[in-house]
């Protein structure tokens, strides 16, 4: 019996069975060859069809590879078939993209989707919108107010010192006008003994008109105050409403308050009703810059904390929105997840001020947030650099002081 040899080995254990679904040789593919085939036939045939859709002619090679591969899925694959296949499915995507057969089926399954989820992102970049609009509103109502008080302080405050230079003052105002008078008096009637000397005939004249001009100045200066503490209702330094401002306890009725802001018929007494307009002013003013005072520390709280970062989300929604347009239409819309954006343009909204862009730069810090927000890889393509800036300037300064 002869030995056995290399290649003669006849106790060598005989090659186990292939598996079932496992090729061997020339056989049928492995199941996993299936699967794949399966799925690239499916990719083939979605790209196939958009190409016949949009007008692109595709090699007929190409065509015949697919339609035989159907017909191999039904009947059995075989290795020609599938080599054919793999090879036509990555010609139609080479030929179409940047369309893919995932971008069509992700295209597809948004159009799929409900009113209300494809609304959301719009419906919350509205409402982020909306936000910012009535803050602007707001702001540019309060700036309104706030300018027309100034210019009836800057007319009030020297009529005051003009008329209590010229009538002096009365010995017994009405305390409800004069809370800091020692007696309650009449507001009209005649001057009494104690009372300042009237002005003359020809000076009386001049005297009525600065205080119709004054008493017009401090109802002015009222109303702004008051319509900007309905809006900012609560912000005012002194804990006092509109209605309350005279009395703390007892609200003035609409008669009442119009007594008190208005002069008396006739002018019966012109000190009196001078003294007692100085002091309805002396209130009034204090109500109307403490008013303006609490709305310009929200307001500018707001505008410099909050406002940059809800700019920088609108434009990464913008961003979004407009990629999301034009890769449905294009049929390129792979799903992402767009939280990671709406993050890093939030931190870049709030840090965004802390930087200085250079003179050339004449935007305004919210409008340069918003663009932060568009363009989130452009503003840390920018912190990039800085860092980059400070790294060689340390660098020198190293290098200079070991030369020394």
């Amino acid at each position: 019996m002869a030995e056995p040899t290399e290649g003669n080995d006849r106790t060598r254990t005989p090659p186990p069975n292939p598996a079932p679904g496992v090729a061997s040789g020339n056989g049928a593919p492995t199941a996993l060859n299936v699967k794949l085939l399966n799925d690239a036939l499916a990719d083939a045939e979605l790209l196939l069809s958009y190409a016949i859709d949009n007008g692109v002619v595709a090699d007929p090679l190409v065509v015949q590879s697919v339609l035989e591969a159907r017909s191999a899925a039904r009947l059995g694959w075989t290795e020609e078939a599938g080599a054919r296949l793999l090879i036509a499915a990555a010609t139609l995507a080479d030929m179409l993209k940047p369309v893919s057969a995932e971008s069509l089926r992700n295209t597809q399954g948004y159009r799929k989707k409900s009113l209300g989820r494809r609304l959301a992102l719009p419906l919350t970049m509205g409402l982020l919108a909306t936000v910012i609009v009535l803050y602007s509103t707001l702001a540019f109502l309060f700036s309104s107010f706030s300018k027309n008080i100034q210019k009836d302080l800057d007319v009030a405050t020297p009529l005051a010192v003009k008329l209590v230079n010229e009538l002096g003052a009365a010995p017994s105002p009405s305390k409800t006008l004069c809370l800091n008078s020692l007696s309650s008096a009449p507001s009209t009637g005649a001057p009494t003994i104690d009372s300042p000397a009237l002005p003359p005939a020809d000076n009386r004249k001049e005297v009525i008109d600065d205080l119709q001009q004054f008493a017009a100045a401090i109802r002015d200066m009222y109303g702004d105050a008051r319509r900007m503490n309905r809006i900012y209702h609560g912000l005012s330094i002194s804990a006092e409403q509109p209605e309350y401002l005279f009395d703390p306890k007892n609200p003035p009725t609409a008669g009442e308050r119009t007594e008190m802001l208005e002069l008396p018929p006739g002018l019966p007494d012109l000190v009196l009703a001078s003294t007692e307009r100085v002091c309805v002013y002396q209130r009034v003013r204090y109500y109307a810059q403490s008013t303006e005072e609490s709305a310009t520390v929200l307001t500018g709280a707001f505008a410099s904390t909050i406002l940059p970062v809800l700019y920088a989300l609108l434009g990464a929604g913008a961003y979004i929105l407009r990629c999301l347009e034009y890769k449905l239409r294009a049929r390129t819309f792979i799903s992402e997840a767009h939280s990671p954006r709406f993050i890093t343009a939030a931190i870049g909204g709030a840090v965004v001020g802390l930087f200085n862009f250079g003179q050339g730069v004449s935007v305004s810090p919210l409008a340069i947030a918003f663009l932060a927000g568009y363009a989130v890889d452009v503003f840390f393509t920018f912190l990039e650099g800085m860092i980059q800036a400070l790294s060689k300037s340390k660098e020198s300064e190293a290098d200079g002081k070991a030369k020394t």
